[in-house]
């Protein structure tokens, strides 16, 4: 489509009014009424008149609509051009919130200016998903050598910076095409000069045919375009509970001297209901008759400690989003903790390793620590790495028998720079532990900072968003409620009445809100002392747990999403109790536990 009739597209609703973009309300109040009476089919008598004036009509009746709306068209009317002023017809397929509404007019242009360009972003993304990637290996080994290993000359602060020199650098990137739901195709181009291996120096160019038989089955080829010239097939299938791949590489140059390099991998989810994984692959090289195996064992263990029950998820309950609920203030009580084991037999190569990960689902941030011992002997690695919706930083501190390495990545719309830089090469544990450090100070200082303040943000959006929409006087929900509970009410003061006069169960406050009140939940408790008034039969109240609470008549849901108590104050043989009753357990009064001493 070209800039011209993408212009006439987005003002394609002003055309049918006759109207300038510019025109104000009255200009556009006077000419619908003057063209709505021209093609109402009430003023038509021919039959296929009729059927024109109707469509036209239509046409006519939905460009007022949009344009006589001030949010749908501009704030200031003519002053300042928003959604569709901005947006053409494309504005109107997005439901925007009401929050955007209450905005001024300079704070919702910048909203559709940010939409325009993420919308511009997907476009781009769904067409050929780019990826790119560049890698500046630095060794900085200098500034951090002994002095016995400098020269005289070159113990000085400004000598040991000259010392420092990029090692390494290349650069990827790759670009895929989807033909059809079940075809695609892709170019990498890869290039890392200065190196001293022939092909890499040369860079290479590969491209990829990826095409999907069913849900469960996957075919890719893959082949070189410059020398030399390598292909692979690679074949996944993949059900529920397991998976299993089989690649394959070949030079046809050299296929009757070397015979393909070939890997076999194998997963399987163990326990049904457990989400623990085991996985095994095989891979036969020419040098090695025996192969290389690796055997792993992967298990992920979800928490969630802002759930009422306190328990961890598992099983499909783990599939959880916590962007619909406001979370923790701090955004450490919920996440997945990971443990993975892995043992690598492939002669001198071979090592057994260890890793331990945990996931702040709230914050974003992935914690990462792994130890690997071979018979070369022992490395260990630290990382930290937080993603947001387009960018992610990430730091990581190794230590081994190649030194101790220092490295950073930063990611953004899918263009990726990783930095790692070599500070010794020597298996340095003294000189591991300060450089950790580093990147502690970095992510403490960016949670206190940064992480923190945006989770407090996010949540208090979330609880504005719930209390405007629970102090709207217009919800047809609330409207429903309240009748609810009007026609409760008489049953209530009769069950309320009979109680007192027996000294049985009297409800004297009942509240249904957050779990954790605090500052941003203020105004969302819910008054249910009626509705649960009317609940009592012969000095009790039963509810099962198995229902959320929210679904009692005369009960609705304040906050969506987030954890909620039912909170009781009552008199049972006059004397007080009180019971704060999470959301999904059985509510059963009275009870002795309740009894306020």
């Amino acid at each position: 489509m070209t800039s011209q009739e993408s212009e006439e597209q987005k003002n394609y609703l002003y055309a049918v009014l006759n109207l300038p973009p510019t025109a104000t309300q009255n200009e556009i109040r006077e000419r619908y009424k003057t063209l709505s009476m021209i093609f109402h089919p009430d003023k038509q008598y021919d039959e296929r008149a009729k059927e024109t004036a109707s469509t036209k009509f239509l046409e006519i009746q939905k460009a007022y609509e949009v344009l006589s709306d001030p949010f749908l068209r501009s704030g200031v009317y003519h002053s300042i051009r928003e959604v569709y002023d901005h947006l053409g017809p494309e504005g109107l397929k997005r439901q925007w919130s009401a929050e955007l509404r209450s905005k001024d007019s300079e704070e919702i242009k910048a909203v559709l200016n940010q939409y325009k360009i993420d919308h511009s972003h997907e476009i781009l993304q769904s067409l050929l998903r780019p990826r790119g990637q560049v890698t500046c290996g630095v060794d900085a080994t200098s500034l951090l050598a002994s002095g016995d290993a400098q020269k005289p000359r070159s113990r000085t602060v400004l000598d040991r910076i000259r010392g420092v020199k990029i090692s390494s650098f290349g650069v990827r990137h790759s670009i895929m095409k989807e033909l059809d739901q079940k075809t695609s195709i892709g170019i990498i181009g890869q290039a890392q000069p200065g190196s001293r291996e022939y092909i890499s120096s040369k860079g290479t160019l590969t491209g990829t045919l990826r095409h999907q038989f069913s849900p469960r089955f996957v075919l890719e080829l893959t082949a070189a375009f410059l020398n030399p010239h390598i292909i692979s097939a690679k074949t996944t299938y993949s059900d529920n509970e397991n998976a299993i791949a089989i690649e394959s590489t070949v030079i046809p140059a050299f296929w009757y001297i070397f015979p393909p390099l070939t890997t076999v991998s194998f997963g399987r989810r163990l326990f049904r209901d457990s989400l623990t994984q085991g996985s095994g692959t095989w891979t036969y090289t020419p040098g090695s008759p025996t192969g290389r195996l690796e055997l792993s064992l992967y298990s992920p263990n979800p928490f969630d400690l802002t759930s009422p029950e306190d328990y961890a998820h598992t099983g499909p309950r783990a599939d959880y989003n916590l962007n619909n609920g406001p979370g923790s203030t701090s955004g450490f009580a919920a996440g997945v903790r990971t443990w993975s084991y892995g043992l690598t037999l492939s002669g001198l190569d071979s090592c057994i390793k260890t890793e331990f990960s945990i996931f702040f689902i709230e914050l974003a941030v992935r914690l990462k620590a792994s130890i690997e011992v071979s018979l070369r002997g022992a490395a260990y690695f630290l990382t930290a790495k937080w993603t947001g919706e387009r960018t992610a930083v990430a730091t990581s501190v190794g230590v081994g028998n190649r030194g101790v390495l220092l490295r950073f990545e930063l990611s953004y719309l899918q263009q990726k720079w990783i930095l790692p830089i070599t500070l010794s090469p020597d298996n340095d544990h003294n000189l591991a532990l300060y450089t950790v450090m580093v990147p502690s100070t970095a992510l403490a200082l960016g949670y206190h900072f940064i992480l923190k303040p945006r989770r407090r943000a996010q949540r208090a959006r979330y609880f504005e968003h719930a209390r405007r929409a629970l102090k709207d006087e217009k919800s047809e929900l609330k409207r429903e409620i309240e009748s609810t509970i009007h026609l409760l009410q008489d049953p209530a003061k009769r069950h309320m009445d009979a109680e007192r006069s027996k000294g049985g169960l009297v409800i004297l406050k009942a509240v249904y809100g957050p779990a954790f009140p605090d500052g941003e939940a203020t105004g969302l408790d819910v008054d249910v002392t009626v509705p649960l008034q009317a609940l009592v039969h012969n000095s009790q109240v039963y509810v099962s747990g198995k229902v959320p609470k929210s679904g009692i008549q005369g009960f609705y849901d304040p906050a969506p999403g987030c954890p909620k108590y039912l909170r009781v104050r009552y008199m049972f043989r006059d004397r007080m109790h009180y019971a704060e009753i999470p959301d999904l357990v059985p509510v059963v009064l009275p009870l002795k536990d309740h009894l306020v001493m």
